[in-house]
């Protein structure tokens, strides 16, 4: 395997062991031999992943290493990781309120990989390859954003691996504005008189010219993907289920603007 698919596989392999290890190794495996180019295509990538998925703990694990190798790459971004970025990626474990056990996995993922030579964009194109559903794709990202605004301040070189990695991950490029915009203003607050806020229309991922139907249909979708028990089922962590019902809740909020303002 080329790194871009096997990054992911040789840290679980470093941090976790070779039984985790080769069970991403198969899963992405699988994927990358779906089509002549070894790689998945969009549309397919946002399905259900392959069928040798592993059981939930295993598609766990996978999860909670990705955040720690993420992690560390993205607190290198500047070049080296200081004390003050050590302490921000421990902060970032805090606040996700992981089991002992959970956060152990992560801080082992971030010392094995802030010294290899892989990026951050092998992690993300190796960890989309086996998340079984865009919602951890989506959880992901903002988790690296909670860590790149962690010191008050998104630098250059953060704000660029923020904006490209949604094609790694797989996710909406419209993502990256609608975190912009939100993240950055919330900072900026109290030298600001506005702040800005996705309409509902890009919360729930359409065009304001959509149908009813259309729109109906798109916060169907949001509901069922964003479902508690699915997201178990996929391998979230439990203590991850609570960030995605927030998103739950914002898109709920979103449809119920929208049928006020089309009298649906």
């Amino acid at each position: 395997m080329g790194s871009r698919f096997g990054a992911l596989a040789d840290i679980l392999g470093a941090v976790i062991g070779n039984k985790i290890g080769n069970f991403v190794s198969d899963s992405i495996n699988s994927v990358a031999s779906e089509s002549p180019r070894g790689k998945r295509s969009y549309a397919n990538a946002r399905g259900h992943g392959s069928s040798r998925a592993g059981s939930p703990r295993e598609r766990e694990i996978v999860f909670l290493t990705a955040v720690g190798a993420m992690l560390a790459k993205l607190a290198k971004a500047d070049g080296h990781i200081d004390e003050s970025e050590i302490a921000a990626a421990e902060q970032a474990f805090e606040r996700l309120e992981l089991t002992p056990a959970n956060r152990e996995i992560c801080i082992r993922a971030f010392r094995a990989a802030k010294a290899d030579y892989h990026t951050i964009f092998d992690y993300a194109e190796s960890f989309a390859s086996v998340a079984r559903g865009v919602v951890m794709r989506e959880l992901m990202y903002d988790i690296l954003w909670d860590v790149a605004c962690a010191d008050g301040e998104v630098s250059a070189s953060e704000r660029r691996i923020l904006e490209m990695i949604v094609t790694q991950l797989r996710i909406r490029p419209s993502l990256f504005t609608e975190e912009c915009h939100r993240r950055l203003n919330e900072q900026r607050s109290s030298r600001r008189s506005y702040s800005y806020e996705p309409s509902p229309y890009d919360i729930l991922g359409c065009d304001s010219s959509a149908t009813d139907d259309e729109l109906r249909r798109a916060y169907r979708a949001q509901a069922k993907k964003h479902h508690p028990d699915l997201l178990r089922a996929q391998g979230l962590p439990e203590e991850m289920v609570s960030r995605a019902t927030e998103q739950m809740a914002r898109i709920n909020n979103a449809w119920e603007e929208i049928k006020r303002a089309r009298g649906i």
